[in-house]
């Protein structure tokens, strides 16, 4: 028994230690489908320079017909610089399991590598538009940003 509650502690400890988020946001999409000419766009207040883990967040249904995700993300900051990057997220493996956590509604952070690091301080503003050959995706319920202080 003792064993079993200091593995639960240990357990505990672990996933309390995920740092804090310095930004995010998650757009829900209308009727849980994504346009392909709908933009998703974020504006992050980067609070100081310094090195930050930056995801993607996806928020989707069960009833997503895909296994991946392709998405074109631009990043704008304050001072005119612009990056550019296009990402494929994984929502499934290929026999077909989810990647995500969740039951019915799957929800998966991709880990994006487009800017510099260290960040600057500032504000930056990311769009993110869906690149599938695909008018509009189904099962896609929320698109988000998150920006984490590297520890």
């Amino acid at each position: 028994m003792k064993q079993i509650v200091l593995c639960f502690s240990l357990l505990l400890a672990l996933l309390s230690c995920k740092e804090e988020a310095v930004y995010e946001s998650f757009e829900s999409l209308e009727g849980e489908e994504w346009q392909v000419g709908h933009p998703v766009l974020f504006v992050a207040e980067i609070p100081e320079k310094g090195d930050y883990d930056i995801s993607l967040g996806i928020r989707h249904t069960t009833d997503y017909e895909m296994a991946n995700l392709w998405c074109f993300l631009r990043v704008a900051d304050t001072v005119g610089n612009l990056w550019k990057d296009s990402v494929d997220i994984r929502l499934a493996e290929p026999d077909g399991r989810w990647v995500g956590d969740g039951h019915s509604l799957k929800t998966l952070e991709y880990p994006l590598t487009t800017l510099p690091m260290p960040v600057e301080a500032g504000k930056y503003t990311f769009t993110v538009v869906q690149g599938m050959r695909t008018q509009a995706l189904k099962g896609i319920k929320d698109v988000g940003l998150v920006i984490r202080r590297r520890k």
